[in-house]
């Protein structure tokens, strides 16, 4: 049954009937070249002018063209087929994702609500249980701000406010609000701040963003694994790089990683929640910043880098 299946495969029937053309083409061409004295000898004792050179390569010639048409067509809908079938198959996994990625908190919540209400806990483990529920709200949270974002119409128009802020006290900022993570997992980071200039950006939309980076390097890194942070100046541009030593990328894959809904799919990767969202929101944040977000990786098992690009024309000037 299953060889019966692949037989079947459209790829499978696309090429057979590229091939059955081909053949067929091949064929009567063949056939009216090896016919044409004898069709050109009847058409010159009926009608000597009805049969001319120019238009016995007129009939050939709209003979090939016919079928190249019909080729060509057959072509085209394979093409919207297979974009077809990869939407369904994105959205049937956004769906398993995000479905896991809501119950997940919320299962995690239920479950402290539910041992604070039935249960007398001490003031630290009650603590504990608090902050637990705030970092599964945040995630629900930030999952909801993804979604939002990546519905909009066209990303590119999405409405930023601008506003002058420092981006290594930022940053730091930032990276305050995962040292729970930092310490569950083990990781390690190291934060480098070459300097720390003022730029005019959006503080809610790049927030996202190195929360997106930070996640991720977390989520796709072993335990006890390093995490860098490296702020400092190119030519144009205030370069953040965030470097972990996780399972890395093929080449195929850092071409698609800002695709969206587009997650990895390996051994390494098939147990890892995510929605497919976050690099494609935060790569239309940073271009609406008129910047770049780039990520580079010496292969798998040997992590990656991603770099978000801020020019220094955003730079204000004290």
């Amino acid at each position: 049954m299953r060889r019966l299946r692949n037989l079947f495969h459209p790829i499978m029937v696309f090429i057979g009937v590229q091939i059955a053309w081909i053949v067929l083409m091949a064929v009567w061409i063949n056939w009216y070249l090896e016919n044409n004295l004898a069709i050109k000898g009847f058409a010159q004792k009926i009608r000597p002018d009805l049969f001319t050179a120019e238009i016995q390569w007129l009939i050939l010639f709209e003979g090939c063209f016919l079928m190249l048409l019909i080729l060509a067509g057959v072509y085209v809908i394979f093409v919207y087929w297979n974009k077809q079938n990869r939407l369904n198959q994105m959205q049937s996994n956004f769906v398993s994702s995000v479905s896991h990625e809501l119950k997940s908190p919320l299962a995690s919540i239920q479950l402290y609500l539910e041992t604070l209400k039935y249960q007398k806990v001490s003031k630290e483990e009650e603590k504990g249980f608090v902050e637990t529920m705030l970092l599964d709200t945040q995630r629900l949270s930030g999952l909801i701000d993804n979604i939002l974002e990546s519905s909009k119409a066209d990303p590119t128009s999405m409405a930023l406010q601008f506003q002058s802020v420092n981006l290594g006290d930022f940053l730091q900022d930032v990276v305050k609000g995962y040292k729970r993570q930092f310490g569950e997992k083990q990781c390690l980071l190291d934060l480098k701040l070459d300097s720390s200039p003022v730029l005019s950006i959006d503080k809610r939309a790049l927030r996202m963003v190195f929360n997106n980076l930070i996640s991720n390097a977390l989520r796709y890194s072993p335990a006890g694994s390093l995490l860098n942070i490296h702020l400092h100046q190119t030519e144009k541009y205030w370069e953040v790089n965030f470097e972990d030593h996780g399972i890395g990328f093929d080449k195929k894959d850092m071409k698609k990683i800002f695709r969206k809904f587009y997650r990895v799919q390996n051994d390494d990767t098939q147990n890892i929640e995510g929605a497919g969202l976050g690099l494609f929101i935060s790569n239309e944040i940073v271009k609406n910043h008129k910047g770049r977000l780039k990520v580079s990786s010496p292969g798998r098992g040997k992590g990656s880098i991603f770099s978000v690009l801020l020019p220094v024309s955003r730079e204000v000037k004290a």
